[in-house]
Parts: C-alpha cells; structure tokens; sequence
C-alpha cells in the first residue's frame, strides 16, 4: 500500500470533494486522507523520481514533539478506522497492509522491546551463564522481528535502485534510528492519557537562510530569491507570500 507523506503528496481536488471533504480534526491529516481515499476505492501512486525537500527539525526536543504527534495521530487512525476498513471492500491483502501501517508505531514497540530483551539474555548468558530476563516472548519477538523488518527495510530501500553499500548503510541507521519508538510510546501514551482536547503541535522550523531571520525579513520583503532545488530545476520564493 502507497500512503500520502507530508509535504511530498499531490491530490486530485474532486477525490477530496467526493469523500467528504478535509477533516480539520485530524492530528496526522496525511494519513486519515490516505484511508479515507482507500475506503473509497481511490489509487495512491508512489513516484520514486520525486524529489521534495523539507527542513528537518533542530533538535531531540523538536523530534520527540514532531513524533509523537505522528505517533497519536496513527493511533487514533487505527482505533477510528480499523473497524470501517475491515468493513470496506478492500482486498484482504490490501487491508492487512493498511492496517500493519497505521499500527507502525505499537508494532515497532514490541519488535524493539524484544531486540532489547534478547540483547541482555545475550549478555547475561555471556557473563552469568544464564538468562537474565525469563521472558520467551519478547526473546522470540526480537528474533521474528529481524525476519520481518530487515527485509522490509531492504524492500523499501531497494524501490530507489541505490547501491548495495548504501542499502546496509541504510539498514543499520534506520534500525539504530528506531529505538527512539520505545521511549516515545510512553510520552504517547502518556500524552494521549492527559489531555483536554484534540491539538495540532506545530513543528519547529527556523530556516537554514540567513535572509529568513526575523531581524531580516523587513529588508528583503517584495525580494524575490532564486535557489536550485535540483540538478535542472530552479525555484523562487516570493517572501511577501504566507
């Protein structure tokens, strides 16, 4: 299955109309348009040779915010929509495809739960002789899981034909990556617990352009600025736009 993603994601103005228009509760408005569109039968196309860039965030403090907000937002998409995509006329394949995306955030939970348990029976093992933490599961969770994600992972680098080096580059950073999931499962869930009411956390961006300072923006208001954003493709920003 193809989800929307951000900023990079382009949709046809009557698919929107025909499902009932936007929904301005939505914690992660790019997935809920995802399976709302699915349910309705529309096609989501992947297109590898596009190339959209965005401002990462600055700092641990930012990601964790920008995550869990991802991470709430998959969470509620799972518990609103999960009985309406069942219902729905999706294959079965298709449907066990979505409903794997958007329970991402808990499946991971557990894989890196178990990676954690079978690292320290490893060690205990090494040292004391015996299993520190008497769990079978996790155990067996953390050994499933390396079957499951590793070849996933390869599956989805593999779609933007790079070099075989560059795929185990990627391997490993995006399994070292993922263990910020286990601690940001709990601020979720924490998040989730103790709040009053449905709000968009607004992501940090503060701009690599000096131009874009606040002190700045006075003198270069009505400027037009030319930055290449490709190999061909040149673009320009008016600063006098929102």
């Amino acid at each position: 299955m193809v989800f929307l993603g951000g900023n990079g994601q382009i949709v046809k103005k009557e698919a929107i109309y025909n499902i009932g228009g936007w929904d301005g509760f939505a914690i992660t408005e790019d997935l809920n348009l995802s399976i709302r569109l699915m349910i309705d039968r529309f096609a989501i196309r992947y297109c590898g040779e596009a190339c959209v860039y965005q401002e990462a965030v600055p700092n641990w403090k930012q990601l964790f915010r920008q995550r869990t907000r991802w991470a709430i937002g998959n969470f509620e998409t799972l518990f609103i929509y999960t009985p309406k995509i069942i219902k729905s006329k999706i294959p079965v394949f298709r449907t066990f495809g979505i409903i794997e995306h958007v329970a991402f955030y808990g499946l991971n939970l557990f894989i890196f739960f178990g990676f954690i348990v079978l690292g320290l029976n490893i060690i205990s093992y090494f040292y004391l002789n015996d299993f520190i933490i008497k769990m079978n599961a996790p155990l067996i969770i953390g050994m499933v899981s390396a079957f499951g994600f590793f070849p996933g992972v390869i599956v989805t680098l593999n779609r933007d034909n790079i070099s075989i080096p560059q795929i185990f580059k990627g391997i490993v950073g995006y399994w070292l990556y993922s263990f910020h999931l286990i601690p940001l499962f709990f601020i979720t869930c924490y998040q989730m617990l103790t709040r009053k009411e449905r709000t968009w956390a607004k992501t940090l961006h503060l701009g690599k352009d000096e131009d874009l300072k606040p002190e700045n923006m006075g003198e270069i208001k009505g400027k037009m600025k030319k930055f290449k954003i490709g190999k061909n493709i040149e673009a320009k920003v008016n600063y006098d736009s929102k």
